[in-house]
Formats: structure tokens, sequence, C-alpha cells
């Protein structure tokens, strides 16, 4: 079986965002098993264009893998000028604003190019997002969903400035209608958890899914016992790139933190905060405060983690499966979060985390867990014993490859 996988971004290094990771690690997995075409698209980074010398890297570290890689660089500004001005032209148009912004006329042409040369028996689509090349594909496809990205826009909605809330109400209506019509036309839906698959269904009744959940590399990410951690130290991992986690983060800057310092003895020594584009209103609050500790984005994230027993994750937006919980469990963190943090993951409050959904249960739930060793022990352990039970990279990639193997076969088996 040959499959060509069309990525909506370059999936490299393995150490990036948790779309990025979970990609990457999959087209392992797949090109492990099957002959693996890889086009993806490279937009522009907030900074300017790719560069070709990392382009060059990405491909030259991708070819490893697979067997052939086409990376196309698209032309859309990637400045937040540009975005203003791009969303704002595109107010009247039924396609959604990502579905213009991934859109790229040589992309279509590398498509139509690759196909012809390789005759793919599947097509892997890594969004929704790119719906517009639909029409291009010469074999059955699969449509990956990183999150039900409707029900993302519906919740961020919500929040913000009027412009805002009414620029991603309606974005959520024309994503919403971009999922009914793709979804329907994949052979498979592939998801990353229950939850979402559920969601997916609710909104597109029919739409034939599977679940091939986020995973974790359990050899990376392993760490000595939390009990060797500081009880007095807490991390976050995540890019604020991406708003569920920037609005975690100023969250925690306005709200969290706060009660913590307030709290008799403080609680925390030190918070870790590692991830692309920290929030302003963070950098302010570690400005004003020496033991918030910004990083921005590193390379390595396990140092930081490891001087930490406890990982906060303070989300109240997302979907999906959070990556960067599972790393955390699989390095026995104790994790202090949301009940949307966990969600899509089969977690018990109390034998797998400590649930918070006000600053003052996070300083509750962080007080009682700084203060017995027992209970961060066993938490640990059982997250651990968790993620090497439900989430190896390995397992996830037979899910995929039985999803591409239905979908070549014409079958449409949902699972």
């Amino acid at each position: 079986m040959t499959v060509l996988w069309f990525s909506h971004f370059v999936p490299w290094p393995a150490t990036g965002h948790g779309a990025l990771a979970r990609s990457f690690h999959l087209v392992r997995e797949a090109a492990s098993r099957r002959e693996l075409h890889l086009l993806a698209l490279a937009p522009p980074s907030p900074t300017g264009p790719q560069t070709e010398e990392t382009l060059g890297a990405a491909r030259e570290g991708l070819e490893r893998y697979c067997a052939s890689v086409t990376l196309v660089a698209t032309a859309q500004g990637g400045g937040r000028m540009s975005r203003a001005v791009s969303a704002l032209a595109g107010w009247p148009s039924s396609r959604a604003y990502w579905e213009r912004w991934y859109w790229s006329p040589e992309a279509q042409s590398q498509l139509v190019a690759l196909q012809e040369r390789v005759h793919p028996d599947v097509v892997h689509l890594d969004t929704v997002f790119l719906r517009p090349y639909v029409e291009q594909l010469q074999a059955p496809f699969v449509l990956n969903h990183h999150n039900v990205e409707s029900h993302l826009l519906a919740r961020r909605s919500a929040n913000g400035s009027r412009a805002a809330r009414a620029f991603y109400a309606r974005e959520a209506r024309k994503v919403t209608e971009a999922e009914r019509v793709l979804s329907l036309h994949a052979e498979t839906n592939v998801m990353v958890s229950d939850t979402d698959a559920e969601r997916l269904q609710s909104i597109v009744p029919g739409a034939r899914t599977c679940v091939v959940a986020n995973g974790v590399d359990l050899d990376f990410f392993r760490l000595p016992p939390v009990a060797e951690a500081s009880p007095r130290e807490a991390v976050f991992l995540g890019g604020m790139d991406w708003f569920p986690n920037k609005d975690a983060m100023e969250w925690f800057a306005t709200d969290i933190w706060p009660a913590l310092a307030a709290a008799p003895g403080g609680v925390l020594d030190r918070m870790t905060v590692v991830g692309r584009e920290p929030a302003p209103l963070l950098r302010t609050a570690a400005a004003a405060d020496p033991r918030i500790d910004v990083t921005g984005f590193v390379d390595d994230v396990r140092p930081y983690v490891a001087r930490a027993a406890l990982f906060l994750c303070p989300m109240r937006v997302g979907g999906g499966t959070r990556l960067k919980i599972l790393d955390a469990l699989a390095m026995g963190r104790v994790l202090v979060s949301t009940a949307v943090g966990v969600e899509g993951i089969p977690m018990r409050e109390g034998e797998h985390y400590l649930r918070a959904e006000t600053p003052q249960e996070f300083v509750e739930q962080m007080t009682r867990a700084a203060g017995d060793p027992a209970l961060r022990d066993r938490l640990g352990a059982a997250g651990r014993a968790l993620v090497e039970r439900e989430y190896g990279w390995a397992p996830l990639g037979d899910r995929l490859e039985a999803a591409y193997a239905s979908a070549a076969r014409g079958t449409r088996v949902a699972t």
C-alpha cells in the first residue's frame, strides 16, 4: 500500500507543539509499515517566511522515514496585521479563514504531480482546513482531526472583544459546514479521543470515525521518581500561540498565581512556564515575581519537568487530548488540572490526577500534594502506568494502519 500524507504544517522537529508531535510520530509509524510520501505546507512564522535552511533541515530529518518529502512554503504573510487584513477580506466568503490561509496554487500543483507519480492507494488529510484540495484527490482519503475545530471555535467565541466574538462565531459556523461536507466524504475520520468522536458525530450524523489517540514517547519521557523532585515547584508546558494555552496562562497570571502567593507559606517556591510566545500578562507577572520562570521555547522540556513534582494545567478551553498531559504523566509528575485539561483521557480524579476548577481549588490541591509524599508517589506511579498501557506510539500506529487498510479497500469500516 502507498500512502500520501498531506499536512498543513511541516511535522518536524518531534519536540514541537502537540499537533506537530502527533503528526511526526504517526508519520514515522506509518512509514515503517507502508510506503509513505509526505506533502507538507510550510506557512510563514510570525517572524516571516520559512527559510531554506529550516526547510532543508526538516526535509533531511523526514527523509529518514518517508519515501519522499515535498515541502511547499506558502506565501501568505505571517504577521498579526497581515492576518487581520486577511480575516477581514474573507468575512463574506463561505470558506473558513484557515481554509484560505492554507490554500496555495503551488501546493495544488504539487499534489496533482505527486499523485500522478506515486499512485497512492489512500490519502491522509491532516486537517479539515485542507478541504479546498479535495477535488484534486485521486484516491480514497482519511481525514484526521487534531480537534473538532468547530467546537474549539464555538468555545472561543464566548471570550474576547465584541469583534473577536463575532469573528469566531462566524468562523465556527463556516468550519461546521466544512466538517459536515468533508467528514461524510472521508472513508473514515481519525479522532484523538472518544469524546471528539462523539462530538463530530453529533455535528455530522453518519460520519465514520476511528480513534487514534495522541501518544507519548515512553523512552524519551522517562524521569526519576517524583519523590526526587521538589514538591514546592510546578511546571506548565505548552505553546501560547495556541489559544487554549494562552487563555490558561492568562488565567494563571491574573487569578491563580495571586491566590497561590497569598496562601499561608506561599505554596510554591517556583513556577516554570515552558512554551513559545508567552502571553504578555504572563511576562508581566514574571517580571513582578522572581518565583515565576518563563522560558519561551526550549529544545528539551525534561530538565524543567525533572525538578518540579507538580504539573499545573489550568485549561478552560480545549479539545482532543493534550500531549503535554501525557508527557507529564509519562514523567511521573503529579497533575493538578481542570476537567477540561484532561478531557478525552481516561483518567479518574484522585487516582490519576487532582482536579481544580477555581483559583482556591488550585491552592488547596497543590497544598495537599506538596504536603503528602505518599500521595505524590501514588499519583505519579498511576499516571505512568496509564500512559504505558494506553498511549505508546507503536500500538497507535497499528490503529492508523487499520484505518488506511479499510480506506484503501473502500470498506468504510468504523471502529
